[in-house]
């Protein structure tokens, strides 16, 4: 210790500290402690919120199975995380367009730091959490959406995950209909089935469908944007398993027109039950190939297990009624 220091400590009642070596000045620091292990399920009810931090501030995002492309965030959260857009991202519902930007941040899902694109607009992506994020961003073997308690005899369903969309990769199965694959995603947040124009003029030509009267209705998009629908119902049923589909709200002033589904006359053959029917209708349309499964079609089911390693989507329900 310096005879300086010594006379200020004895002056002032600093505290004495040893001269520190060079070498130890000079010791590397420790290196950061490894991020726990995770699990190899994460199992998801209620609000279906997760932890997150991005850019080392704690957040909450909800997941969504219907989330497509990079997580979107809610535009208070971007402005506080400081972010600086790296590029411009949009999403269109018909004739609505929300405008919106990206940017790269590093996003700890549990596992650790990783750089990821995230998007924001300027209308909210969650009204109950910080953002939104799929079941694919998600560093987990399983992840299971809890519905409702599991009934006594139940039958899990199997069905083969198909990753779809690129860089807007979205999660589902695909159903054959006519010489097509219709790709088909579980929304539990949904109510109805749900399809676009171009989709409905496909199904309604290769399995009978017409509106139903009076069944307008409105379908509740990202952004809470609102887009009008009418019900179709069809005569053949498209199969998903064991589970029959036979109604969609389709989203009818967004993409095309609807014009080959038709209308339910009273009193039509094409829904007399036994009745076998042959179809003069030719099977067109150009489909989107997506169809979106509401929590009314899978209301029997308490679980959806997305099994990622095994590539398997599982549904655990009760058996129907007959």
């Amino acid at each position: 210790m310096t005879l300086r220091c010594l006379s200020l400590a004895l002056l002032l009642g600093c505290a004495l500290a040893p001269d520190i070596a060079p070498a130890a000045a000079n010791a590397p620091l420790p290196a950061p402690a490894a991020p726990e292990a995770l699990p190899d399920e994460l199992v998801l009810e209620g609000d279906n919120i997760i932890p997150v931090t991005i850019n080392g501030e704690p957040l909450r995002l909800e997941v969504s199975a219907e989330a497509f492309g990079p997580p979107v965030i809610n535009p208070d959260v971007a402005a506080r995380l400081w972010l600086v857009p790296e590029y411009r991202r949009g999403w269109r519902f018909g004739p609505v367009v929300v405008d919106g930007q990206a940017a790269t941040a590093a996003v700890d899902l549990g596992a650790g730091p990783e750089a990821k694109a995230l998007a924001w607009a300027d209308r909210p992506a969650s009204v109950k959490a910080d953002g939104m994020i799929g079941v694919h961003h998600l560093p987990y073997a399983r992840v299971t959406f809890r519905l409702a308690p599991p009934a006594e005899a139940e039958v899990v369903q199997t069905f083969p995950l198909k990753r779809a969309g690129g860089s807007n990769a979205r999660l589902g199965t695909e159903i054959a209909v006519g010489k097509k694959r219709l790709m088909m995603i579980f929304v539990p947040e949904r109510a109805e089935n749900l399809i676009t124009a171009p989709t409905a003029n496909f199904i309604a030509t290769h399995q009978e469908g017409g509106f139903e009267p009076r069944s307008d209705g409105i379908a509740v998009m990202d952004f809470a944007v609102e887009r009008p629908t009418r019900m179709m119902r069809i005569a053949r049923p498209i199969m998903l398993g064991a589970i029959a589909i036979t109604r969609f709200a389709v989203r009818v002033e967004d993409y095309g027109d609807p014009r080959r589904v038709g209308e339910i006359a009273k009193d039509d053959p094409r829904f007399e039950a036994g009745n076998i029917l042959v179809s003069r209708r030719k099977g067109r349309g150009k489909p989107d190939l997506l169809t979106r499964i509401g929590r009314d079609q899978i209301a029997h089911c308490s679980a959806i297990t997305y099994d990622l390693k095994a590539g398997e989507i599982r549904l655990s329900c009760a058996a129907m009624p007959s």
